[in-house]
């Protein structure tokens, strides 16, 4: 780090940093930067809302009352957009728009802007060996007897690489089907969870990769099978998808689990199943932060844990 107090403080950085990883028991991806006037912010999930349901946040009476205000259509356009999937990039400026309401990502005229912040937000990734490209069931399983950040400097981390495929994943283009769907082949399976997670967030455009999403439910990795199921059952597939959802429920890591438990909520999957594989979920004390939507679920779907 660099002093930015005292006799020995540094020259002051062109840019600030930001990042949300996993929001306690809600998985989301953002890397930000700021410098004097504006701030950009690279949404590597896209396909998820802004205002994901996490327990502690909606202690908050002010939160309740907002999404009630919501979903009872009193809310304007700037008031509604917390409770809405996000763009890939944001870009404000925070002089004449404090509030960040207006987003100038696709404004010609920012462009230059745009370019050169997106440019200090890969730059810094790269910089700092940014682990939180490798989701987090996978990561704790490729670190076992390490730690993540000895391990993103083993030089055994193809990190550009993954990255690029986190980069293209996050357009939503589907001019870019074909490469994501070739990432699903990939020998790093943090570039075959991107190549997923691409297909996710392509939606219904992602039915001609129907059969390769179908083939990487075998996966070692369980948030490349949660993330494949996740596609799969936006296609349709519904009973190959809670099929390969339950797997990953079973798997040996709670961080792998919560991925699993994130979907399973967001689809409200009420399935016999997935109310059996609950029960269960609620006697290991262990899984802390898998055990908030474990409850969350019993109480939903009235479960006696």
């Amino acid at each position: 780090g660099n002093a930015f107090l005292g006799q020995q403080k540094t020259e002051d950085p062109e840019y600030a940093f930001m990042f949300r990883g996993r929001m306690d028991e809600r998985y989301d991806m953002c890397r930000a930067v700021r410098d004097n006037k504006y701030r950009y912010i690279k949404n590597y999930n896209p396909h998820r809302i802004y205002g994901q349901k996490i327990r502690y946040l909606w202690r908050a009476p002010s939160l309740q009352s907002w999404e009630a205000a919501y979903l009872a259509g009193e809310c304007n356009e700037a008031q509604s957009i917390f409770w809405n999937t996000k763009p890939h990039e944001e870009l404000y400026d925070t002089e004449n728009d404090p509030w960040e309401v207006n987003n100038l990502a696709a404004d010609p005229a920012y462009n230059d802007i745009l370019i050169r912040m997106r440019k200090a937000n890969k730059d810094w990734l790269m910089r700092i060996s940014d682990a939180g490209f490798i989701p987090e069931g996978d990561l704790v399983r490729r670190t076992k007897g390490s730690n993540g950040y000895d391990y993103m400097r083993s030089g055994n981390v193809p990190l550009e690489e993954i990255i690029e495929a986190a980069e293209i994943a996050s357009l939503g283009d589907p001019n870019n089907l074909g490469l994501l769907t070739e990432y699903l082949k990939n020998k790093d399976s943090a570039i075959r969870y991107w190549g997923a997670t691409g297909l996710l967030i392509l939606g219904e455009k992602a039915a001609p990769s129907k059969a390769e999403l179908m083939e990487v439910l075998d996966d070692e990795s369980p948030n490349v099978i949660a993330s494949a199921a996740e596609t799969l059952l936006l296609l349709g597939e519904k009973e190959v998808a809670i099929k390969a959802l339950l797997s990953v429920l079973k798997y040996p890591e709670d961080k792998a689990i919560l991925h699993g438990l994130n979907i399973v909520s967001q689809y409200n999957l009420d399935d016999q199943r997935m109310k059996e594989a609950i029960v269960y979920l609620s006697t290991q004390p262990q899984f802390s932060y898998s055990q908030r939507i474990v409850e969350y679920l019993a109480g939903k779907w009235d479960l006696k844990i």
